[in-house]
């Protein structure tokens, strides 16, 4: 990783070349590079307006998961009413970013995308039907 060039160092070999022959130059330089330390420094404010709304609902999307204890299509958010303030999109991207970050597990099923809690394991709707009427049927 020493031998990086950031343009920080960049910045820095170009002063050294320059020396003293063109001070005004130096003084720019110097700038730059102050400039590039102070946004670099991570001196962002934090998480923006929309992510700390974000944060907010994904926690009641994953604690919804917990409770139903079950797999939810995106229509089952939808027609349950669970999220009626969100579009499909948002909904969508959320859920992503629960998968991506470990709290929930997506399955594909027929071209249906189901979702749930990561410790439940997955049975398919139909196949849940089929096993209940059999059940019936031995009764």
């Amino acid at each position: 990783m020493a031998n990086t060039m950031t343009y920080a160092t960049a910045i820095d070999f170009a002063i050294k070349a320059l020396g003293d022959t063109n001070p005004e130059a130096v003084d720019r330089l110097t700038a730059l590079k102050a400039q590039l330390a102070k946004r670099g420094s991570g001196s962002k404010k934090g998480m923006t307006k929309t992510q700390k709304e974000n944060e907010v609902i994904m926690g009641r999307i994953l604690a919804t998961l917990e409770e139903e204890e079950r797999f939810l299509s995106m229509a089952d958010f939808r027609s349950e009413g669970l999220f009626p303030d969100l579009s499909t999109q948002k909904m969508g991207a959320l859920l992503k970013k629960l998968v991506d970050n470990g709290k929930a597990q997506k399955v594909i099923y027929k071209k249906k995308a189901f979702y749930a809690v990561p410790e439940l394991e997955f049975v398919a709707p139909d196949a849940k039907e089929d096993n209940d009427s059999a059940e019936e049927e031995d009764a």
